[in-house]
């Protein structure tokens, strides 16, 4: 029976930082992956609080973590003082990989998204400072004429309503003239990415952009710099330009999300975590309230995995970490049932986007302050742990404040196991 430290359950943010975490401390540490995890369709942005419990915006997000509810994540874990710490690891690794983030918890900024609205967020990509964008005179849109889901008219258009009295906002359209034209399917913004990547893309897209900019211009465009987690596109057409340059946040495919995962996959295999793919956990088996095991299903046959400790990163309804029925919820691998109300329509407010939290978005599973499971009040396994979207107690949606969550989980989960060895 091969046996190893730790196996982590989800291969998301949670999941992968909760193993660069562990790796780092000395751990062996095995992943179990099904599916590409949230990663693949994220922002690669971190909000930590954006709105409070009484839904006013927190423009300190520890402050305002220390004041929301007992039974939010981040209070169950210890508050703003573990926050702080988590953030400050995940800035580490981010730097020490070549790809560091800006920001600090003290702060929140507002990050432009790709229809020209702003969200409050906490840490991003120096290729998204918000900042920069700001303190420009003037912006020039640029999209991209093949290209779906980024419309450079309507961010000039809300950009003008909340920001034009004081700066020049304009639009500018690049030509791709891809060799696969305009006529076999949509451009999306890998497509572009993977094109600026290349000396011809970068040479095209600066001849068609440098006459229209100036050192007070800032450039705002989808997030194409680039697939790899490096800066190096951005850093080529900043110079080349002179100016501010600007990604906003995305809806999927998020090349930006792409980087994030990239760049823990890379330091977690540094680590000598091992990643293997297509495994479905489906179960556990508990001995003595300890699991022994998960237990992995395949087309031909079951398997067991073997650990001394466990992690659970399955992310919530929408990834598969929790199962929906009419009446009922359940966290499958452990076997948890959730109390949620029988009748479905007590499960939300008549309005999905509602100036509160959403109901059923509070739904997961309960732990105590280390994060292990527990079952109607009783710990579920002494040497388990849930983190990230799995847990009760918040709405991310509402909240601003999901990969704070996943990462701040992930962070305490290790932590706590490292003081029970």
């Amino acid at each position: 029976m091969k046996k190893t430290d730790m196996i982590i359950v989800g291969c998301g943010l949670s999941g992968l930082f909760a193993a660069c975490v562990a790796a780092s401390r000395g751990k062996k540490v095995q992943i179990l992956s099904y599916g590409a995890g949230t990663l693949a369709i994220a922002g690669g942005i971190v909000d930590l609080l954006g709105y409070g419990d009484d839904g006013k915006f927190c423009a300190n997000p520890l402050v305002g973590i220390d004041k929301i509810a007992a039974q939010h994540p981040y209070q169950k874990v210890g508050g703003s003082a573990v926050v702080k710490r988590a953030i400050t690891e995940f800035l580490e690794i981010a730097k020490s990989c070549g790809y560091p983030y800006l920001g600090t918890p003290e702060e929140n900024v507002w990050v432009p998204t790709a229809i020209g609205n702003f969200k409050p967020s906490c840490l991003v990509p120096k290729s998204m400072d918000a900042k920069a964008l700001l303190a420009s005179k003037k912006i020039l849109v640029v999209g991209f004429d093949t290209m779906k889901d980024f419309y450079a008219h309507m961010v000039v258009k809300n950009f003008t309503k909340r920001l034009g009295e004081s700066r020049t906002i304009s639009e500018h359209i690049v030509a791709l003239n891809f060799e696969y034209g305009k006529d076999l399917r949509d451009i999306n913004a890998m497509d572009v990415a993977r094109w600026l990547e290349t000396p011809e893309g970068q040479a095209s897209f600066i001849s068609q952009v440098k006459d229209k900019v100036d050192a007070d211009t800032a450039i705002v465009l989808p997030p194409v710099l680039g697939l790899e987690p490096n800066y190096e596109v951005y850093d080529k057409l900043h110079q080349a330009l002179g100016c501010s340059i600007v990604e906003v946040s995305s809806i999927p495919p998020a090349v930006t999300g792409l980087r994030l995962d990239k760049m823990l996959r890379a330091y977690a295999k540094k680590h000598s975590v091992q990643i293997i793919e297509k495994a479905r956990v489906v179960g556990a088996e508990i001995v003595d309230g300890r699991c022994e095991a998960v237990i992995t299903e395949g087309f031909d046959r079951k398997r067991k995995f073997y650990a001394d400790q466990f992690i659970i990163a399955t992310g919530g309804v929408y990834g598969g970490g929790l199962k929906t029925f009419i009446g009922q919820m359940k966290e499958p691998i452990l076997n948890i049932d959730i109390e949620v109300p029988r009748v479905q329509t007590q499960w939300s407010h008549k309005k999905l986007f509602d100036n509160q939290k959403q109901i059923f978005a509070q739904y997961g599973v309960s732990v105590d302050e280390t994060l292990a499971p527990l079952s109607a009040g009783k710990k579920v396994a002494s040497n388990v742990k849930v983190i990230g979207r799995s847990l009760s107690g918040y709405d991310f949606c509402y909240e601003k404040s999901g990969n704070g969550v996943a990462l701040t989980t992930a962070y305490k989960a290790v932590a706590a196991f490292c003081e029970e060895d």
